[in-house]
């Protein structure tokens, strides 16, 4: 018996509910699917999921991703895929993955440390980085004749975009209290600001003099062009407003080309991708994910576990699962697939620029440390908290600050 667990609203984890059969066919192993709303999968306490992690009938496999993967590792529930890889079948080909997604998935463990180091924790079965899609016919009705390049062009130009196209917003945004608004877009601007969560002394910088002019330049240009809804919106949310016309410009998963690009989209085969924009020095840095395969260490049937791993992560199983609106490839056969390529073709050059961002420039920015997932809550909060306090910014983000203090202090050195 194989157990699995993921989220709905997944295209991945759909494929998954899909097939299942066919693994059972190929295996001769039974397997049950537990598919629990994404919404309570995906928070900032990962309680829905940590509470079925444990016990008899704990699932042998999970979905997971860099911080709430962490945070796992930290309570021994990740097991090191190494010595499974190495002994996989012929067929399996590691080799295939693209290098740098089986890279941010290798950890040691211990706080601060760089990914890449330490053991394969987990196996990249989609990713996404934050890239800038706009609609160019929006830029132009706002008298705009190219893309924004810097991260003050881009806030101009939104607020152009609210004041002159009407019916339209000039960027989306995500915004809730929950841990993934401070990951996405807004990261991958605050990095590029120049600014970091923690200084070299593993102090949080968050309310820095950098931090805090790039996190007023964010909130403030919320306010003034971004989504009227803010704080209220959940990624879901984002990628179908922007599919139907209501934004101009927007950074965050480059996963939305699913919506974008979809049957259902208003705006399929007129949006433009290209590189999130640059900060005031000309920096610019782009954050990661990536949705992937975790072994549950608590798992009573390890080997059973590995070969569903092996099948659901599989060259013909991914690329299957691409075609289904699983994005982004993590295969480089996938990537080669002639099928495959005849769709992204259609879609203004959007696979180029996201290998492009992958390979030069994007990363998994956060300093790595099991009580992440509570410091990104703690932070998105202080996000919401500082959109309807405009005045007392400086004072809300050092008191974050302090508080994510004594978060991080809790970090244990634990190697896998």
């Amino acid at each position: 018996m194989v157990r699995f667990i993921g989220p709905d609203n997944d295209a991945y984890v759909a494929s998954v509910a899909r097939h299942i059969d066919e693994f059972e066919e190929l295996t001769g192993l039974p397997a049950t699917l537990e598919i629990i709303a994404e919404t309570d999968y995906v928070t900032n306490s990962l309680d829905a999921l940590r509470a079925r992690l444990r016990g008899e009938s704990a699932p042998d496999v999970y979905v997971s991703g860099p911080v709430s993967m962490w945070k796992l590792a930290g309570e021994g529930l990740v097991e090191p895929l190494d010595d499974y890889v190495r002994n996989a079948s012929l067929s399996y080909d590691p080799e295939d993955f693209i290098p740098e997604l089986l890279e941010v998935n290798r950890w040691t463990g211990r706080r601060g440390e760089a990914l890449g180091a330490g053991p394969l924790l987990e196996i990249p079965v989609n990713w996404e980085t934050y890239n800038m899609a706009y609609l160019p016919d929006v830029l132009e009705r706002a008298g705009l004749s190219e893309p924004p390049a810097t991260w003050e062009e881009y806030f101009a130009a939104a607020a152009r975009i609210a004041e002159r196209v009407p019916g339209v917003r000039g960027f989306a945004q995500r915004g809730t209290d929950t841990w993934h608004t401070m990951y996405t877009g807004f990261a991958t601007q605050f990095w590029s600001y120049g600014a970091v969560d923690f200084d070299q002394d593993g102090r949080s910088a968050i309310a820095s003099s950098t931090a805090l002019a790039a996190t007023g330049d964010f909130l403030a240009a919320v306010r003034a062009s971004g989504p009227t809804a803010w704080p209220n919106g959940h990624w879901l949310d984002v990628a179908r407003d922007f599919a139907a016309g209501n934004y101009g410009l927007i950074v965050d998963s480059d996963h939305y080309v699913a919506f974008f690009e979809g049957p259902d989209s208003a705006v399929r085969g007129q949006v433009a991708y290209t590189q999130p924009p640059v900060g005031p020095g000309g920096q610019r840095e782009a954050n990661m994910w990536t949705w992937s395969l975790v072994m549950n260490s608590a798992s009573k049937e390890k080997q059973s576990a590995w070969r569903f791993i092996e099948w659901a992560s599989s060259s013909s199983f991914l690329t299957r699962a691409v075609a289904e609106g699983n994005m982004n490839p993590t295969r480089l056969s996938t990537l080669s697939n002639e099928e495959f390529r005849a769709d992204a073709a259609r879609w203004n050059g959007f696979m180029d620029n996201s290998l492009e961002l992958l390979r030069t420039t994007s990363r998994v920015l956060p300093t790595p440390m099991p009580e992440y997932l509570d410091i990104a809550a703690r932070w998105s909060r202080a996000l919401v908290d500082g959109y309807g306090a405009p005045d007392a910014l400086e004072g809300i983000l050092t008191e974050a600050a302090s508080e994510i203090e004594v978060l991080s202090s809790g970090s244990v050195a634990r190697s896998l």
